[in-house]
C-alpha cells in the first residue's frame, strides 16, 4: 500500500478554506437570528365558484383568506386612515402578494354557499417580512412624520486614527435616507464631529446637543473598529474583525430608542480592504436592528400614552383655568393635564396624550377659547411651544 503524501502548500490552503467557511457560517447564523416572531391570526376567505369549478373557487377563497390575515397585521402596524389613504399603494405592494407573508397556515373550516366558497384559516404571518416591505414602501416612516435623523459614528480601521464620516456612518446615512427618513444636513454635524474627535470617552451628550441645534429629533451615535489579524496559515490572507455599536437617542427627552451591535469578519490579502468589507457587513446588520427598534418604539408611543410638554406664553393668570378645562374637555387625545409652573405670564403643562404630535398640534390650534386662541410657535416630538392670543378689541385690533 502506498503511503499518503502531503502536497507542499496544502496545509496552508486548507487553513485558508477553513477560515472562509467560518466567516460564511457566522454570517448565516446572524441572518437566521434576525427574524422576528410571527403574528398568529384567524381569517376567513370568500370567492365565487367560476363555471362550477369548486377547485378554483376554493383556491381563490384561500388566497382571499391570506389577504385578510395580512390585512389584520398591517392594521396593527399602520393606523387606519393611513391604510385608507394609501390603499392603492398597499394593494400593489403588499396585499397583491399576501401569500409571501404567510409562514404557515391551517384550514379550520370550509364550505360552499350556492355558487361561492368559504375557507377559514389560522395563519402565522411573518412580521419581519411584512414590516420590511411596509418600510420599503415608506408607510411607517410617513406615518411618523418623517423624523429628522442625524448620524455620528467614530470609526477606526486598523492603525488609522478614529474619525467620523467613515464607512459605517456613510452607510447608515444612505440606508436611512432610502427608507424615507429626513436626514440632518451633513454640514450641520461637522462642528460636533470635530469636538468628538478632540474629546475623550463617551461623547453622546455633545452629539445630542449639536443634533438638536441642527434640527434633529433623533441622533444615532456610535463607534466602530476594524482590527487586523495575522496572516492565516502562512498565506498572505489577512483576517479582520469589525466590532460596531450604536444607540439611537431621542434628542428632546434623552430616551434611548434603540441599541444595536454587530461583529463581522472578512478575509483579504489587503487588510484595509478586509476592514472595509467587514464594516460594510456590520452596517447592514446595524441598519436592520436600529430601524426595527425605532419603528417599534415609535409605534408604541403612537398607540400608547406618552408625555407632551406644553409651554404657553403671554397667558394672563385668570385665563389659565379656562385653558386647562379646554384641554381636558375638548381634546380627545389628552388623557390628563398637569400644571408644572406659572411665571411671567408663562404656563408650563404636562399633557398625557395618545396619537401623533401632529394630530395633537391640530387639536391645540382649533381649541374653542371664547375668542382667544393658541398660536403654535414651535414643536418637536416631545414639546410644544404656544402663544396665547386674546380676543380682538373693537375696531379689529388685538391686544
Amino acid at each position: 500500500m502506498t503511503a499518503s503524501r502531503i502536497v507542499p502548500g496544502t496545509t496552508r490552503w486548507l487553513s485558508a478554506v477553513a477560515a472562509l467557511l467560518l466567516f460564511c457560517l457566522s454570517t448565516m447564523t446572524a441572518a437566521l437570528a434576525a427574524d422576528l416572531p410571527s403574528a398568529q391570526v384567524e381569517a376567513e376567505g370568500y370567492a365565487l365558484i367560476p363555471n362550477g369549478r369548486k377547485d378554483l373557487g376554493r383556491e381563490a377563497a384561500l388566497q382571499n383568506a391570506f389577504r385578510r390575515a395580512v390585512e389584520q397585521v398591517v392594521g396593527v402596524a399602520v393606523e387606519s386612515r393611513t391604510v385608507v389613504k394609501d390603499s392603492e399603494l398597499l394593494n400593489d405592494k403588499i396585499f397583491s402578494k399576501s401569500r409571501g407573508f404567510i409562514k404557515t397556515y391551517r384550514i379550520t373550516g370550509e364550505r360552499t354557499e350556492n355558487d361561492a366558497y368559504r375557507v377559514a384559516i389560522t395563519a402565522s404571518v411573518s412580521r419581519h417580512r411584512l414590516e420590511q416591505e411596509l418600510d420599503n414602501v415608506g408607510l411607517l416612516v410617513r406615518k411618523l412624520g418623517k423624523p429628522r435623523v442625524a448620524v455620528v459614528v467614530m470609526e477606526q480601521n486598523g492603525d488609522a486614527p478614529a474619525a467620523a464620516g467613515g464607512i459605517v456612518e456613510t452607510g447608515l446615512t444612505g440606508a436611512f435616507g432610502k427608507k424615507g427618513y429626513a436626514l440632518v444636513d451633513r454640514q450641520a454635524m461637522l462642528a460636533v464631529e470635530r469636538e468628538v474627535v478632540r474629546g475623550h470617552g463617551d461623547q453622546t451628550d455633545a452629539v445630542v446637543r449639536a443634533a438638536a441645534a441642527g434640527g434633529a429629533e433623533v441622533v444615532i451615535v456610535g463607534q466602530a473598529a476594524a482590527r487586523h489579524g495575522a496572516a492565516v496559515g502562512g498565506t498572505s490572507l489577512r483576517p479582520v474583525q469589525a466590532s460596531t455599536t450604536c444607540r439611537a437617542v431621542d434628542v428632546n427627552t434623552g430616551e434611548v430608542l434603540a441599541t444595536a451591535s454587530s461583529t463581522q469578519q472578512a478575509l483579504n490579502v489587503n487588510p484595509a480592504a478586509a476592514g472595509t468589507e467587514a464594516l460594510q457587513k456590520a452596517t447592514l446588520e446595524l441598519t436592520e436592528q436600529l430601524n426595527r427598534q425605532l419603528i417599534a418604539a415609535w409605534h408604541k408611543q403612537l398607540t400608547g400614552v406618552r408625555t407632551l410638554h406644553l409651554t404657553v406664553t403671554d397667558l394672563p393668570a385668570v385665563e389659565a383655568p379656562r385653558l386647562r378645562e379646554a384641554l381636558k374637555e375638548q381634546m380627545g387625545q389628552v388623557e390628563e393635564v398637569r400644571e408644572r409652573g406659572y411665571r411671567n405670564h408663562q404656563l408650563r403643562l404636562e399633557l398625557e396624550v395618545c396619537g401623533t404630535t401632529r394630530s395633537v398640534i391640530d387639536e391645540l390650534a382649533s381649541l374653542n377659547l371664547g375668542g382667544s386662541r393658541l398660536k403654535i410657535s414651535g414643536y418637536s416630538s416631545g414639546t410644544v411651544q404656544a402663544h396665547w392670543t386674546g380676543p380682538a378689541k373693537k375696531g379689529g385690533k388685538k391686544p
